[in-house]
């Protein structure tokens, strides 16, 4: 007989996906200049776990604007819709 996984091991598995990553964030702000921009690595890390967990999880746990993570969970949404094509002036011939 099965055990289904209750509420403690779900968040304490949840809690150990944001472990490393909320590790090296840490490490980053420690060292980093003020004004300097979180490294692409780090971005990419938190949407792979946002994706997985949930957007205001993840924001909540790693310290992270939720807006600056939902904008690179949806980076196609923000890119201007290409130029439709003008349709060309077909002859059929002589009618």
């Amino acid at each position: 007989m099965q055990t289904r996984p209750t509420k403690v091991t779900l968040a304490s598995t949840t809690a150990n996906a944001f472990a490393g990553l909320a590790e090296r964030l840490n490490d980053w702000r420690r060292t980093r200049c003020r004004g300097q921009r979180i490294p692409e690595e780090l971005w990419s890390a938190a949407t792979v776990l946002a994706r997985d967990h949930g957007l205001a999880s993840t924001a909540t746990a790693l310290k992270l604007n939720y807006y600056d993570l939902q904008r690179r969970l949806e980076p196609g949404r923000r890119k201007a819709k290409p130029a439709l094509s003008r349709p060309t002036f077909v002859d059929s011939g002589p009618a």
